[in-house]
């Protein structure tokens, strides 16, 4: 009875574990399609949004704005708008000041994160990254969903069993060694089934493709950390907090207020978050570094304008790279 035991044991556990591979090979299907070829140019909002989600957007936003003078960093991490500063016609930018301009003192800026995080100018950038196929749309994993909802159900099993299996071993003559090696598969079975359920809850929602994680391989080659073009607002700031987190601002006292209180740890910097191997996804509370693939780059830079402007950086199949930047208050865009 007591080998019956063990061997069911060996069995749950090689089911769960057949079940968790199950969902990352459909998820990696998704997010490793082929490349579609052409170019992309991105602004530095689009690479803050695909290098770190809604967060590293925002802070993206509040650092070249608090750079321009356009809104005020104060002790506390309180933020609030700078009275007389010229609007911004960039829509995250505008989110940012009208946001702030609503409410009398400002907010600190942990909390102007959760409320802009919904916001329709983020929910702009997703959707046309997703257009762009540099973001894996959420329903392209119903397959993936429908495999963890199952991995979740062998899991539920694998506990009912852990339970039974237990009650049985102490009714029956049972070696102490098969039962610490009982112990080890019901282990085995359980942690990776929750590790599973877990890691996947994360890795299928707000997933940067194969082609995404391309063109921000492609705009860290062309920018690297450290290296800081001063030619535009855009491009000095807006770039490196972009793709490599505030600690890239070229401010330390700012990077320090507006990560004050929080649990990001946004002034830690980073290249980006995404775990998850070769379909790197971002979560909604902290964003962090990327695993992703080589590629070439064709890189321009825009305008910027009072705390507003736009880079573009660009990866295809073919090669070559070029680079350009300008700046002047007034214009731009994202």
């Amino acid at each position: 009875m007591e080998f019956v035991l063990l061997l069911a044991a060996l069995g749950v556990a090689l089911l769960v574990n057949a079940a968790v591979r199950r969902v990352e090979k459909e998820r990696r299907r998704v997010s490793d399609a082929t490349l579609s070829g052409p170019g992309h140019a991105l602004s530095h909002y689009e690479l803050a949004y695909l290098s770190g989600g809604p967060r590293r957007a925002i802070n993206t936003a509040l650092a070249v704005l608090a750079t321009a003078g356009a809104v005020r960093v104060s002790r506390g991490s309180q933020v609030t708008p700078v009275h007389g500063a010229p609007p911004s016609p960039v829509p995250i930018e505008q989110a940012v000041l009208a946001t702030l301009a609503a409410r009398p003192g400002g907010y600190r800026a942990s909390e102007l994160r959760r409320v802009l995080a919904a916001h329709p100018a983020l929910a702009e950038l997703a959707a046309g990254l997703e257009r762009r196929g540099l973001i894996v749309p959420e329903q392209a994993f119903a397959e993936a969903w429908r495999r963890r909802d199952h991995l979740q159900m062998v899991t539920t099993g694998a506990v009912g069993f852990a339970v039974g299996a237990l009650v049985v071993s102490a009714f029956i003559d049972m070696s102490a060694l098969t039962f610490v090696a009982l112990l080890i598969f019901i282990g085995i079975a359980l942690c990776t089934g929750a590790a599973g359920l877990a890691r996947h809850r994360r890795s299928l929602r707000n997933v940067v493709t194969r082609e995404g994680r391309e063109v921000l391989r492609s705009a860290r080659d062309h920018h690297p950390r450290g290296l800081r073009d001063q030619s535009s607002l855009a491009l000095a700031v807006g770039v490196p907090v972009a793709l490599y987190g505030l600690a890239d601002a070229g401010d330390q006292t700012l990077c320090d207020e507006l990560s004050a209180g929080d649990p990001g740890g946004d002034c830690v910097g980073s290249c980006g978050t995404h775990g998850g191997g070769d379909g790197a996804t971002f979560g909604t509370d902290s964003h962090g570094g990327l695993d992703f693939g080589g590629g070439s780059s064709s890189c321009g830079s825009g305008s910027s304008s009072c705390g507003s402007g736009s880079s573009s950086c660009s990866s295809s199949s073919s090669g070559g790279s070029s680079c350009g930047g300008g700046g002047g208050c007034g214009g731009g865009g994202s």
